[in-house]
Formats: C-alpha cells, sequence, structure tokens
C-alpha cells in the first residue's frame, strides 16, 4: 500500500510568485499614477481649450467693436466733413446773395430807380450769377428787363451838369467887394457894423 506524498514545493517557485505578487502591485500602483496623471492631463487640456475659446471669444468680440468704432469714426469724419462743406457753401452763397442785391441797388440807383429798394425786392435775380473772377453775371440784362417790364419804379436819371451845359459857378469876387461877413472870426465891431447895414439894433435891446 502506497502513501500519497505531497510534491515538494520548490522554494524559488514562491519566490518568482511572491516577486510577481509585488511586480503586479506595483504595475497596479503606477496604473493608477499614470491614470490620475492622465486626467491631469486631459483637466489641463481642457482647461487650456476653453481659456483658448475664451480668448478667441475675446478677440473676436474686440475686433467687432474695434470694426465698429472704427466705422463710427469714418462716419464721424465724413459727416462733420459735409456739415462744414455745406456751412461754407450756405455762407458763400449767402455772401453771394449779398453783393448781388447791392450791385443791383446800385444798377437802380443808375437807372433812375424812384426806390432802388424795391426794384430789388420786385425783380427776380435768380438768373444773376458770380462769376469765377468776382464778377457779377447776367445783371445788366435782368435791370433793363425789369426798367422796361416796370417802368413805373423808374424816372430818367439825373445828368451832371457836365453834360447838360448848366453846370453853375460861383462868380469870383470882384475887386472893392467887401469880405462876406464872418461871425466866427469877427469882433464886436465887426458885428455892430454888420448889424447896421442890415438895419438892425445892435445890441439888442
Amino acid at each position: 500500500m502506497t502513501e500519497n506524498t505531497s510534491p515538494a514545493i520548490d522554494p524559488n517557485t514562491v519566490r518568482e510568485l511572491e516577486k510577481a505578487r509585488a511586480d503586479l502591485v506595483t504595475v497596479r500602483s503606477e496604473l493608477k499614477s499614470a491614470r490620475a496623471e492622465r486626467d491631469t492631463i486631459r483637466g489641463e487640456r481642457d482647461e487650456a481649450i476653453k481659456s483658448r475659446d475664451g480668448l478667441k471669444a475675446q478677440f473676436d468680440k474686440q475686433k467687432v467693436d474695434g470694426e465698429k468704432a472704427l466705422a463710427d469714426a469714418n462716419a464721424a469724419v465724413e459727416q462733420a466733413k459735409a456739415d462744414a462743406e455745406a456751412a461754407t457753401k450756405g455762407a458763400t452763397e449767402k455772401a453771394n446773395a449779398a453783393v448781388i442785391r447791392a450791385e443791383a441797388k446800385a444798377a437802380a440807383v443808375r437807372l433812375g430807380a424812384v426806390n432802388p429798394e424795391d426794384v430789388v425786392k420786385l425783380i427776380d435775380l435768380g438768373t444773376v450769377k458770380m462769376g469765377e473772377n468776382g464778377q457779377v453775371e447776367g445783371l445788366d440784362a435782368v435791370m433793363e428787363a425789369a426798367k422796361e417790364s416796370r417802368g413805373y419804379l423808374f424816372s430818367e436819371p439825373s445828368r451832371p451838369g457836365t453834360e447838360t451845359g448848366t453846370t453853375k459857378t460861383t462868380p469870383a469876387p470882384k475887386a472893392g467887394d467887401p469880405a462876406p461877413f464872418n461871425a466866427v472870426t469877427a469882433d464886436a465891431k465887426d458885428v455892430a457894423a454888420n448889424a447896421a447895414a442890415l438895419g438892425l439894433r445892435w445890441p439888442p435891446r
């Protein structure tokens, strides 16, 4: 009758098994650390992506705001330029209109207008313009037409005596004629003499 005996365990096998178990624990620990590091890296990556997206959104907003501000500034410049041109044009037109009215009044006087102001108010100066050389253009035709159509506003303009031959001059004093009396420079004696010549009593009582 034979006895069942267990085979003897090789000590080397036990040591190898323990070593394998220890290696497994080490691998598991390293794997856990690797997973934790992986999760940390993923978190950092996600934060970086989030930060990048935030910066991009901020940059895009700043870009849009900057473009809008630039457009608004350009629009303001153009509006200011248009306003300045309109103001200059308006001032120029106003000044030209004043010059044209003054020239029309002077022309009405030359043509013998009874009341030059009325003539200027009644005629149409729309066709009269200021030329590039600063001269009024088209006024003569308008004034002549006004004189023809509104003759009652005009009279025959007076002409100087040199043209009509009616020029009068003060005759030169004759020798021996007394000098005209000058009350400013006369003394009391001269005043009394002049009064006597006029039949007046001097000094008056």
